[in-house]
């Protein structure tokens, strides 16, 4: 009867449905210019290379100006600030001073106070706009640069497009059968197991791959394009 029973069982493991799957790099993504500004730095060499670094630096000499301008301002308006604040306290304590006056020095002191709150909004804003003009990259295949060294572009032209190879991933659209009892289910690559983990599994069915459920499965594999046998047994 065991023998029987072993027979039964073995077929299901050995003719597992299996499916193809593309290796791919785990993400991709396309950089795109936030601001405005011609092109000062940009390596060609960093293409088809994994890089951390700067790889594009658009021109920032206007705004480095006006922000050492507006800071020399805001430093002028504070100590203008702390002068007429102190001559606020000693005017209002005068004898004879009506209080329309005394309403004219506090209005003088509101309008400095409003000034300068607004001047560090216009050195928040040169700020950030600095930090746009600057983009880097941490361990990131870049695949290609679409402009050149030189060319002036705005926000949001496409720079550059990258991949996150950190790790790899493939796709697979496994049918109902496959689907039941996934979380219990091991992965196999080309037969093997330990290879690969399930990352993502859509409960609903794919709109293209009608009945079928897409599953993400992540491996370190970075051999992009290699097709693999993917199967899911228990």
């Amino acid at each position: 009867m065991k023998k029987y029973l072993l027979l039964l069982i073995t077929p299901l493991i050995v003719f597992a449905q299996s499916y193809m799957a593309k290796v791919e790099p785990y993400d991709s993504f396309t950089i795109y210019a936030q601001t405005s500004g011609q092109i000062t730095t940009l390596d060609k060499n960093d293409e088809t290379k994994v890089v951390s670094k700067t790889i594009i630096k658009l021109d920032s000499s206007l705004e480095e100006k006006e922000l050492a301008i507006y800071n020399k301002q805001l430093s002028l308006y504070k100590k203008k600030l702390s002068i007429l604040n102190a001559s606020y306290k000693k005017y209002i304590t005068i004898r004879g001073k009506s209080q329309s006056d005394k309403d004219d020095k506090l209005y003088d002191l509101i309008e400095l106070q409003i000034s300068i709150e607004s001047l560090k909004l216009d050195i928040k804003t040169i700020q950030d706009t600095l930090k746009k003009k600057t983009i880097a990259v941490k361990n990131k295949y870049i695949k290609q640069f679409n402009v050149n060294l030189g060319d002036y572009v705005t926000a949001g032209t496409e720079l550059a497009s990258a991949y996150d190879i950190s790790k790899s991933k493939a796709i697979v659209y496994i049918s109902d059968d496959d689907y039941s009892d996934i979380e219990n289910k091991k992965v196999l690559i080309n037969g093997k197991e330990g290879l690969a983990k399930i990352e993502k599994v859509d409960k609903t069915l794919d709109e293209t791959f009608v009945s079928a459920h897409k599953v993400t499965i992540t491996l370190d594999d970075n051999n992009f394009g290699k097709v693999l046998k993917v199967e899911f047994v228990k």
